[in-house]
């Protein structure tokens, strides 16, 4: 494999890692949403299922690419919330 085309299958690996653990369970805790908010994305669907699992009430909004963040919701403790986003989904950040 010339040195050429071995950079250009590098790049292209790096750029579809940098995508899949937005698509996995990383963005709750990349966002700076509590170690107790359980995120489970659906990049398929362009979903994310959020689970409260702490002791108070939290604000999450849900970031989204291409189109304006998601409203605040309000997620009561072991209380959850199912999003569908119009834009790309990239993470969630307390609001």
């Amino acid at each position: 494999m010339n040195k050429f085309k071995a950079a250009t299958v590098s790049a292209a690996l790096a750029v579809t890692a940098v995508g899949i653990p937005m698509a996995t369970a990383g963005p709750a805790a990349a966002a700076g949403v509590g170690k107790c908010v359980k995120a489970t994305w659906h990049p398929s669907k362009n979903s994310v299922y959020i689970v409260n699992d702490c002791t108070k009430k939290i604000k999450v909004q849900i970031a989204e690419r291409f189109w304006p963040d998601s409203d605040c919701y309000t997620i009561k403790p072991k209380g959850e919330l199912h999003y569908t986003g119009t834009g790309q989904l990239q993470g969630i950040k307390y609001c």
